[in-house]
């Protein structure tokens, strides 16, 4: 199977990686479309940001839509066929808060297409990957593929907007660059 890895900035490959069998609560997603974050460019133009650095090969990307083509064992509520966007944090299971249900507060999180710690995580950019089924949400049909790959960084406006709570009839700046 192929997928986009990086070895150093603007060393990009297409390379052959291994696709595993999925476990009993895991999934296998056929991927199909995706969207290139900031920090995906920032691992291409300059090896990382800030203290995170690239350190060895790396697939990129957690920006992405699929769909299921095999499952586990134990997973009945996801048929083959299924189309899904799927949430780049893996949360560790052990740490009190996961034990509590509050994963999203997870001590030991790892992230698709991080180099943020060694071994890096291996990302999406890839034709099949191997998640969990907890990370794969079904996708209505009336969305395209790429508008599916684009429910994380949404999920992430959204939370920021949450936080700053009621803005109807308030000014807000929204700020940034392009290149």
């Amino acid at each position: 199977m192929h997928a986009l890895v990086i070895h150093a900035p603007l060393d990009l490959r297409i390379e052959d990686v291994p696709t595993p069998e999925p476990e009993a609560h895991q999934l296998l997603i056929r991927i199909r479309a995706g969207g290139i974050c900031g920090s995906d460019l920032h691992y291409f133009n300059h090896g990382g940001f800030g203290t995170v650095r690239i350190k060895e090969p790396m697939v990129l990307g957690h920006e992405v839509s699929g769909m299921v083509s095999r499952t586990g064992t134990e997973v009945t509520d996801m048929p083959v066929g299924t189309r899904v966007a799927i949430s780049p944090s893996r949360p560790c299971g052990h740490c009190d808060y996961c034990q509590q249900g509050f994963q999203n507060h997870c001590l030991d999180m790892r992230y698709y297409g991080s180099a943020m710690r060694t071994p890096h995580v291996q990302g999406v950019f890839r034709q099949e990957i191997v998640i969990d089924r907890s990370q794969a949400h079904v996708v209505s049909d009336t969305l395209s593929d790429a508008e599916a790959a684009m429910a994380e960084p949404l999920s992430v406006a959204l939370h920021a907007v949450r936080r700053a709570g009621p803005l109807l009839g308030k000014r807000v700046l929204v700020t940034g660059h392009r290149r």
